[in-house]
């Protein structure tokens, strides 16, 4: 099981497909329209340019498994937002996508210097995949990641340091450097 990521390029009909497929229970949206959809793509969610970069997550160099995009390009801590379709989430496609995108911004643009992602707490497989990429767990965020439901999740903040991932080392975090 191989993955590559490859550029979304005006794929409209593969994205509305993909996206309104199925149920996404740990987005802000998790029942995506067709409508929806092409609002987002009219409003350049998904174009690649110089601040923001789309990337089809692909299974042995044929099937779209997943979508993966990274933002906040122009800055030096972009951050990113990773989709797996539920028929293929488990069997760490996540964890090669984020393994893949960490070397791709840290090989191709010399000024990042970390690459940030949240997730809600209670996404217990993106917590486990953002560990597993060597990412550190940096905040918790109560009651700061609204549902289509209503309800408020507390979030998680990860990141990954140019550094930590060029030296294959993990900078841990001293939570108790100050009593307050």
């Amino acid at each position: 099981m191989t993955i590559s990521l490859q550029p979304y390029k005006d794929e409209t009909d593969d994205l509305i497909t993909f996206l309104t497929g199925q149920i996404w229970p740990f987005h802000g949206i998790a029942t995506m329209t067709e409508t929806i959809v092409r609002e987002q793509i009219e409003n350049g969610r998904y174009d690649s340019g110089t601040e923001q970069k789309t990337f089809w997550i692909i299974k042995d160099d044929s099937e779209k498994v997943g979508l993966l995009r990274v933002f906040d390009l122009e800055d030096p801590t972009p951050l990113f937002d990773i989709r797996v379709g539920q028929q293929h989430s488990g069997q760490g496609y996540g964890l090669q996508a984020v393994n893949k995108l960490v070397e791709y911004i840290f090989t191709n643009y010399d000024d990042k210097i970390r690459i940030e992602g949240n997730t809600r707490a209670d996404n217990f497989a993106m917590r486990k995949t953002f560990h597993n990429a060597s990412f550190v767990k940096e905040a918790v965020h109560r009651k700061s990641w609204p549902s289509e439901d209503g309800r408020i999740h507390d979030s998680i903040g990860y990141a990954i340091l140019r550094s930590d991932w060029m030296e294959g080392a993990t900078t841990q975090i001293d939570w108790d450097d100050f009593p307050y």
